[in-house]
């Protein structure tokens, strides 16, 4: 893999494990005894919201990663030609 994709994956990564839990907080810090019936239930209901879409996120991520890779291995190592003077073009009889 070339260090912009590790850097892109990397970032992903970051992204899928940060903003559910961001959002989840700020959802979480809503749900207030007064406003929901059960606040206790609310918010497990959403910690396990969370973590199911970071699982997904992280899972995804995994196939992107190998997707990637297996393309990096395709490609094979890169290799320079030799450097032969460019032919130029034929004019036709």
């Amino acid at each position: 893999m070339t260090p912009p994709t590790r850097r892109r994956l990397g970032t992903a990564l970051a992204a899928v494990l940060v903003l559910p839990w961001a959002v989840g907080e700020w959802v979480k810090s809503g749900l207030q005894p007064g406003l929901v019936e059960r606040p206790e239930s609310a918010a497990m209901q959403v910690d396990f919201v969370v973590l199911g879409s970071m699982m997904a996120g992280v899972s995804l991520l995994v196939v992107a990663a190998f997707g990637c890779w297996i393309v990096s291995v395709m490609r094979g190592p890169v290799r320079v030609a030799d450097s032969f003077p460019v032919d130029s073009p034929r004019t036709p009889p």
